[in-house]
């Protein structure tokens, strides 16, 4: 099982999001559940699509898993994946 780590700096309220080189990109995943997980924070850019994605927010981390669902926002097809645990990260 793979997964990525996602930073809030990665994502955009305006679904618009800057890749390495400053062209801007389109989100392709789309972050379902979660108890206070910002809706700013919910669409992001991944270069590849994992089993698993964990969301950096703070001290904790927010773990989601692919679904086979996909949802359009804002007239883009994301690939969904659901809200699955937390974690903290240790200090």
């Amino acid at each position: 099982m793979t997964s990525t780590i996602l930073t809030t700096g990665q994502a955009s309220p305006n679904n618009i999001l800057r890749s390495d080189n400053g062209r801007p990109t389109e989100p392709n995943v789309l972050l379902t559940g979660g108890k206070d997980v910002p809706d700013a924070v919910r669409t992001h850019r991944v270069d590849r699509l994992t089993d698993r994605l964990k969301l950096e927010l703070g001290n904790r981390y927010e773990h989601f898993e692919a679904t086979s669902e996909t949802r359009e926002v804002e007239g883009r097809a994301l690939h969904v994946y659901a809200w699955i645990y937390r974690t903290y990260v240790a200090e």
